[in-house]
């Protein structure tokens, strides 16, 4: 039998509704838009926990080494493949607001990676930030001055700094400012992300020869509680969908499988009239190629409309 004879039978076929060729591009789009759904739920959920970890500070590892971190090869901890942003940070002691001459209030300065790994709006070097708790407790904003006993300081920004999330709450209540410096520090602050300890390894180098040994070094998450429980890229690579990928060219050929089962009486009908059965079998895989390819677009087309 010549292809277009199979193929004139085949699309008879499809328009008789013999094939059933509806019902069972019906299932197979049904089947793959639900797959590809939960499988962008499964992608959502971990994209939302990533962010939760992110914002809590869970990606940021902390090493302190009292006053023997070199600030430039800290910050230079950004060029490695796994660190996102590195910088040192320097505990300046305190300062009294001249409304609350009795209150000290803890003075930070911290280099430019650290303030774009927190997110500080607007990062100019020299400027003063000062968290949202500060912020509302003073009511001042972007702009303010505020005056202190060693003169007014000028609010350059308010940065988002929470102390009920785990992470240390030396920041969320401290007046910070941005600056570059060549004065050795005590920590040096590192994001790494996806969370993870191997950095650690390249660390010490940032410590200056004549500090501190390897012995008294620490390196710890700003923030324990988030960031060191999660592997993310493993839970990407281990979710069912991706899994159960496999296993969906079964389903799908149990579905056709099923369909063809349907048709044993017509095949039989077909084999006693003289029908030669190579020419059957070409007759259902054309049918079989027409639908799914109709099933396939549907399936692109539903597919396209959903977003991660």
């Amino acid at each position: 039998m010549r292809f277009r004879v199979l193929g004139g039978e085949a699309l008879r076929n499809l328009q008789s509704g013999t094939s059933r060729a509806g019902l069972l591009a019906l299932v197979v789009v049904l089947l793959s838009l639900t797959l590809i759904s939960f499988d962008l739920l499964s992608i959502q959920s971990l994209q939302s926990r990533a962010r939760d970890v992110r914002q809590q500070a869970g990606s940021v590892r902390v090493l302190v080494s009292k006053g023997a971190v070199n600030p430039t090869a800290c910050s230079d901890l950004a060029r490695l493949n796994a660190v996102d942003n590195a910088g040192a940070i320097w505990e300046l002691g305190s300062i009294k607001m001249s409304a609350l001459p009795r209150v000290e209030v803890p003075l930070f300065a911290v280099s430019p990676g650290v303030a774009g790994m927190l997110d500080f709006p607007d990062i100019r070097s020299g400027g003063v930030y000062i968290p949202e708790e500060l912020s509302e407790r003073w009511q001042a904003t972007r702009g303010s001055v505020l005056e202190s006993l060693s003169g007014s300081i000028a609010v350059e920004g308010v940065y988002k700094y929470s102390e009920q999330d785990g992470r240390d709450p030396r920041l969320a209540n401290a007046i910070v400012v941005v600056r570059d410096s060549n004065e050795n520090a005590s920590e040096c602050w590192f994001s790494v992300w996806p969370p993870s300890k191997d950095p650690d390894q390249y660390t010490l180098g940032v410590v200056a020869s004549s500090g501190n040994d390897e012995a008294s070094l620490q390196i710890a998450p700003l923030n324990p509680t988030v960031g060191q429980q999660f592997d993310f890229a493993r839970e990407y690579a281990s979710r069912v969908a991706a899994i159960s990928a496999p296993a969906v060219v079964i389903v799908f050929g149990l579905v056709a499988l099923s369909g063809m089962m349907r048709r044993r009486m017509e095949t039989a009908g077909s084999l006693h009239a003289g029908a030669h059965y190579r020419d059957l079998v070409a007759i259902v895989l054309v049918e079989s190629f027409l639908w799914s390819l109709a099933a396939g677009v549907t399936i692109f087309a539903g597919s396209s409309q959903l977003r991660v």
